[in-house]
């Protein structure tokens, strides 16, 4: 019985999350559909840079996802993300200088792992593994100063590539 409820208010968060998706949309760089192509969508959240932000995003994926994360010097525990990534995400893109405690948190837990030092190579491996129903969603997880001057400017780069797809 008391499972059941802790099932039923889950439920009514995770609808209520939903929801207020649309608070975010006009928010730049905060899950930003920015393009359809072959029915694959293709989403913003740079703005992301941090653990919490990232698990919310993948949480509110009702498609199957592969996930652009970025890779930071700073130690953290990915292994939040370990049940959302097994039912959510199909294969993980990593792209930037320090790949290693994400290659060994989600490598063996998804269809695909691959790791790109660059965000144009990361979104070239996305186009290629995408298939009509996907979501390839920019969702960094880590701050952006080792490779761009903020989110924003982040944000702005992966829009202006993925024009170019």
């Amino acid at each position: 019985m008391e499972q059941d409820k802790v099932k039923s208010l889950k439920a009514q968060m995770l609808e209520a999350r939903k929801s207020s998706i649309n608070l975010f949309s006009d928010i730049g760089h905060r899950l930003e559909s920015v393009f359809v192509k072959k029915g694959v969508e293709w989403i913003n959240d740079s703005k992301a840079t941090d653990i919490d932000s990232s698990y919310y995003s993948l949480e509110l994926m009702d498609k199957p996802v592969i996930w652009i994360v970025g890779a930071s010097d700073v130690e953290r525990d990915y292994s939040v993300f370990d049940k959302l990534v097994r039912y959510k995400v199909k294969k993980v893109i990593c792209f930037g200088s320090y790949e290693t405690q994400i290659k060994y948190t989600f490598a063996g837990i998804t269809d695909g792992y691959a790791h790109k030092s660059t965000l144009e190579d990361a979104l070239l491996t996305a186009s290629e593994w995408s298939q009509e129903g996907d979501v390839v969603l920019f969702s960094p997880a880590c701050s952006s100063f080792d490779l761009y001057d903020d989110y924003k400017k982040r944000g702005e780069h992966f829009k202006s590539l993925i024009s170019n797809l």
